[in-house]
């Protein structure tokens, strides 16, 4: 696929419409979007450790007492409706930035909220390793989401949107490049940690 990419953009050779491929792996060892993947993995994690901290056993206390799922699944339903996912989970973002002001503060509590009722959701039908791994997921796509919307100052999607609008396509392929290979070695972690504990 890769091949065929590098072979379409020199037969094209519009490097505004379709940069090569050799050029755009140059551009994703660029010093500069190293800074920027360590924030967004660095604040992804961190997010990633609260939910689980919190989500999991809200999860397992729903699975546990089902008083408990009964009075909070729909809760949380209608919080995920309201917050955010019907709005391409951006609907909480507005009333994050009056609270918080364009911060990483404001990144990081926007790539929590949403995943910790998700978290809680799945694992409380037992599957714990799925919902830490799509915990991720979220955690991932929102601080992305967070940049490129512009609440933050640094990171993968603030540079993915200024790339964007700059027409630096090389760049953005570069970024995208960048989300999808960190974000799979990240899953493919989390599945192999995962597993490991399921062995003991």
């Amino acid at each position: 696929m890769f091949l065929l990419w590098e072979i379409v953009a020199r037969v094209i050779h519009d490097p505004y419409l379709i940069p090569p491929f050799s050029a755009v792996v140059a551009s994703a060892f660029s010093p500069s979007l190293a800074y920027h993947l360590g924030i967004t993995l660095t604040l992804s994690l961190l997010a990633l450790l609260i939910i689980s901290l919190v989500g999991l056993p809200l999860g397992m206390f729903m699975h546990r007492f089902k008083e408990a799922e009964w009075i909070l699944s729909p809760f949380f339903w209608f919080l995920l409706f309201a917050l955010g996912l019907g709005l391409g989970t951006t609907g909480i973002a507005p009333i994050l930035i009056m609270w918080f002001g364009l911060s990483q503060l404001t990144v990081l509590v926007f790539s929590i909220l949403i995943p910790i009722m998700v978290v809680a959701l799945i694992s409380c039908y037992g599957a714990k390793l799925t919902a830490v791994r799509v915990g991720f997921l979220l955690c991932w796509s929102l601080q992305i989401s967070a940049g490129v919307y512009l609440i933050s100052v640094a990171g993968l999607g603030t540079q993915l949107a200024m790339c964007y609008h700059l027409h630096n396509l090389e760049m953005v392929y570069a970024i995208m490049l960048i989300l999808g290979f960190t974000g799979l070695f990240v899953d493919r972690v989390l599945k192999y940690m995962g597993d490991v504990i399921k062995e003991k």
